[in-house]
């Protein structure tokens, strides 16, 4: 049985967007049967934790007879690999799709996180405002290009949902909460086609339900700051 870890709580404009649910999606897609693990904020810093994740992030990936994985996009990978689903037949093509998963995790999203971090976790208003501009100039501009790179496609490569567009979509949640993704229609349009599928729509009602029934004391954060 494959197990996913997953944090008992998030912030509200975390729900739905904390990286769990690529490897729920996935698993989703392909069929595959997981259960969750419950990390909190000691969890994920303990030793043991650490042995498998060694930066005390979410998810792992552990089953039976298998060395844990973490990072999603690895997770994403594998299971697409191994499953023989969202991967295209023709070789060029997974490559391209293998391609496209790491572009949107090494050329996207850093650029998104940036403008996260401005609007989310600087609490000085006069830094805030200093920065904002240039990390914003840089997001536009890196989806502007992304947005000239799928031109008029449905999909980043050939004619159906592969990887690199579950990878993508779930990059562009950052742009979409932040509003910025309201000036790039045709990646509006395409995060949509994404999103408008079951296996992602159970990832992130599940993912939310379980924030839901948790509160930010259930991630015992001062014991994980004082152990």
């Amino acid at each position: 049985m494959i197990t996913i870890t997953a944090m008992k709580w998030a912030p509200p404009f975390a729900a739905g967007s904390v990286r769990d649910h690529r490897a729920r999606w996935i698993l989703n897609e392909v069929g595959w049967p997981y259960r969750v693990r419950l990390v909190d904020a000691p969890t994920m810093s303990s030793a043991q934790y650490r042995t498998q994740q060694p930066f005390g992030q979410v998810p792992v990936m552990e089953e039976d007879g298998r060395p844990a994985l973490f990072e999603s996009g690895a997770i994403v990978l594998d299971v697409a690999t191994r499953s023989g689903r969202l991967l295209p037949a023709d070789a060029n093509q997974r490559s391209e799709a293998v391609m496209w998963v790491i572009a949107a995790l090494n050329s996207i999203e850093p650029f998104l996180m940036n403008l996260a971090e401005v609007e989310f976790f600087i609490p000085d208003e006069t830094e805030k405002r200093l920065r904002r501009p240039a990390v914003l100039a840089a997001a536009k501009k890196r989806l502007g290009e992304l947005q000239d790179a799928l031109g008029g496609r449905q999909w980043l490569v050939g004619d159906s949902f592969t990887v690199g567009d579950l990878m993508m979509s779930s990059v562009l949640k950052i742009a979409s909460s932040l509003e910025v993704l309201e000036g790039f229609p045709a990646l509006a349009a395409y995060q949509a086609r994404c999103f408008d599928r079951p296996a992602y729509r159970k990832a992130i009602d599940d993912q939310c339900a379980t924030i839901a029934q948790h509160r930010m004391e259930d991630m015992r954060y001062e014991e994980a700051h004082h152990g």
